[in-house]
């Protein structure tokens, strides 16, 4: 089992940290990658921040990340990978065989070289409240409707509540 003590070292997380918690962040949209048979999706959380210079956000990807030749898959995080989203947006980034002629080569403070994305290239695909309304869409709202049938107004009462009961049940359990 892993650790979910932080052993940080100079605020640095240890390789084993970060994969637990990039996996963790994973989780919420495993759905989607299943359902589009995204096994295995390149999934890299990245901390959107604006680079000396500039007017916009972007995120940055190490070469090594650009040279796996897939899509990436990302949403939003702080240094210590946790969100920074609350709406969980997962974006899209079609890979570019030309990433390192395209994508401008930025210098970290600690070195480090990796290439940037502006924001506003990355496609949104989902979100957490885009999975609640798909989830609300797929409940059969099958209320009786007095009308159509000849009932009288304690029954077609007793069938609202029993449907209503279903709804808010089916609900709780998708939430």
């Amino acid at each position: 089992m892993i650790s979910t003590k932080k052993s940080f070292k100079n605020n640095v997380m240890t390789p084993t940290e970060r994969k637990s918690k990039v996996l963790e962040l994973k989780k919420e949209h495993e759905d989607y990658f299943n359902d589009n048979n995204l096994k295995d999706a390149l999934y890299i959380p990245k901390m959107a921040f604006r680079p000396r210079g500039k007017d916009d956000l972007h995120v940055s990807f190490f070469p090594s990340e650009l040279k796996k030749e897939q899509d990436i898959y990302t949403e939003f995080v702080s240094m210590s990978y946790d969100c920074e989203d609350p709406k969980r947006t997962l974006y899209y980034i079609k890979h570019n065989p030309f990433w390192s002629e395209e994508f401008e080569v930025h210098e970290s403070s600690s070195g480090f070289q990796t290439h940037l994305i502006p924001v506003s290239d990355l496609k949104p695909l989902k979100d957490i409240t885009s999975k609640v309304k798909k989830d609300i869409i797929d409940i059969d709202f099958n209320i009786p409707n007095p009308d159509e049938k000849e009932m009288t107004v304690v029954a077609a009462i007793e069938r609202l509540t029993l449907s209503i009961d279903r709804i808010a049940n089916t609900l709780e359990k998708r939430l």
